[in-house]
């Protein structure tokens, strides 16, 4: 059994995955880690509180299915914990909503401000040490903290060791769970966020101009994303603020005149920048996008093409767990030919 856990902005989701890649158990839990009265720009989680959600989630799957012989990990990128050399956490967990976008230029500040930290990680590495004691990162996170932007002000002992076996970020997580499911698909996510994601077959180079970004992927392939300035965030504040249910903003997407207007930004904002020709099909990710017809047939006009919500509530933590029992296959196969090559 293979569990995948998703430690996400606002709650930890987790899927147990038997051997023929069926879902045979899902949890999810909210955090409630944000740290509140921060300064205006500064968002910050308890790590406490995640590490704990995470334990309960992981005792929750294993109470429904079984003993697990490894935990594919994912989680929301960009973020940055400090910790001393016992891997207890010396910082709160910033996150991608921070003012300061990425995790590289907090560290720099920390380090600006000779902070007592032996180590930064993402908050799976957090999870990962409390587990085995290694300090690892994989590329997915690595290159969300763009420490190229910092490059000389953040000290290299605090960074982890490099092992793309560890984790994978929750934008790549969803995709590749995405794409299993239905090969060639281009991938809608939206959240608390959002973004539209295709994968490439060019070999990974860095690179982001505005709200476009590539990133890694699996295989040596790259992730182009488009991150949305306008996510499912803003759909959930205006029901908040009209004071309806999820099924009464459905019911008026299309005559009430500021839904109407809050959809079409959001959709607009998805469309910008990202060429789909080589798309099949769209696969649709995410809250927002999955419990609200609106927004999704939305998006498939503005496309012109169908998008798919698979049953699998938790595709983040469901790629997560494949694409780890994946490595871990590959890793058995060439310590079995002689090479250690993943």
């Amino acid at each position: 059994m293979t569990l995948g856990i998703d430690i996400g902005t606002t709650s930890v989701s987790g899927v147990a995955v038997d051997d023929d890649g069926a879902v045979a158990a899902t949890v999810t839990q909210a955090h409630a880690a944000d740290i509140p009265g921060l300064p205006p720009g500064v968002h910050a989680q308890d790590p406490a509180r995640l590490m704990s959600a995470v334990d309960r989630v992981i005792a929750a799957l294993e109470a429904q299915a079984g003993a697990a012989d490894r935990i594919g990990w994912t989680g929301q990128m960009h973020g940055v914990v400090g910790v001393d050399r016992d891997l207890r956490p010396v910082t709160p967990f910033v996150t991608w909503r921070d003012a300061r976008r990425f995790g590289g230029r907090v560290m720099a500040g920390w380090a600006a401000e000779k902070r007592p930290i032996a180590a930064c990680l993402p908050i799976c590495g957090l999870a990962i040490a409390r587990r085995t004691g290694r300090r690892v990162i994989d590329s997915t996170f690595l290159h969300s903290w763009h420490l190229e932007e910092v490059e000389g002000k953040v000290p290299q002992s605090w960074l982890p060791t490099l092992d793309e076996t560890s984790m994978l970020g929750d934008n790549q997580a969803g995709v590749y769970a995405a794409r299993a499911l239905f090969p060639g698909c281009a991938v809608v996510n939206l959240g608390t966020s959002g973004q539209l994601s295709v994968v490439e077959d060019a070999p990974f180079r860095p690179w982001h101009e505005g709200a476009l970004e590539r990133r890694p992927y699996p295989d040596g392939k790259t992730l182009l994303c488009h991150i949305s300035l306008v996510g499912g965030r803003a759909f959930a504040d205006l029901r908040d603020e009209l004071g309806l249910t999820w099924d009464e903003m459905n019911a008026r997407a299309e005559s009430d005149e500021r839904i109407v207007r809050c959809i079409q930004r959001i959709v607009d904002d998805l469309a910008n920048g990202i060429d789909l020709n080589r798309a099949t099909m769209l696969v649709g990710v995410g809250n927002a996008l999955t419990r609200n017809p609106a927004l999704r047939r939305a998006v498939e006009q503005r496309f012109g093409m169908r998008c798919e919500t698979p049953s699998i509530s938790e595709m983040a933590a469901y790629g997560a767990a494949i694409a780890s029992r994946r490595k871990s296959d590959m890793i058995a196969l060439n310590r079995s030919s002689g090479s250690l090559s993943v």
